[in-house]
């Protein structure tokens, strides 16, 4: 669906989820989702660096693009695919650096509804290869991806802060 929102209705016709791009009027929702999924992974976070970032993310999709994961009228969750320029993969390629469910909303297809609109915005802009971190503890999060076709590299990711 080109990135655009996918919904589905419960039988008795009304919407029960819907994954949808972010606009700049997001913003403070996601940061806020963004801070449950940082405490979650133990990851320092701090709303003075992240927030900017994420106002530049939702104003340039040249960067990325950041979609909202809704179950009725409440939030459930969000997930953020930036760019890399890899000439293994014959150029673009998709990262998906956070996907994040409130924990009361896993288990009943968000996720994988997100990833669908991730990979149609990456096929659609043929980018042929998505890429994405899990926690080595979080065995459960590693078999959802494996159930939707991703697999382990042989290599380790290492990184410098500047």
């Amino acid at each position: 669906m080109k990135g655009r929102a996918k919904s589905s209705a419960g039988s008795d016709g009304t919407k029960c989820s819907e994954v949808r791009l972010a606009r700049a009027a997001d913003a403070a929702r996601l940061l806020e989702l963004i801070g449950e999924y940082y405490s979650y992974d133990g990851i320092a976070f701090d709303a003075k660096s992240v927030g900017p970032a994420l106002r530049k993310l939702l104003r340039d999709q040249s960067l990325g693009c950041v979609w909202i994961i809704r179950h009725g009228a409440a939030l459930a969750g969000y997930v953020i695919l930036t760019f890399n320029y890899d000439l293994e993969f014959g150029g673009m390629q998709g990262i998906v650096t956070d996907l994040y469910l409130r924990e009361k909303y896993r288990g009943q297809g968000l996720g994988r509804k997100a990833l669908d609109c991730v990979e149609d915005y990456c096929r659609a802009r043929k980018i042929s290869a998505i890429e994405l971190q899990v926690e080595h503890e979080n065995k459960a999060a590693q078999r959802f991806y494996r159930k939707l076709g991703f697999h382990r590299l042989s290599r380790m990711v290492m990184d410098k802060n500047l």
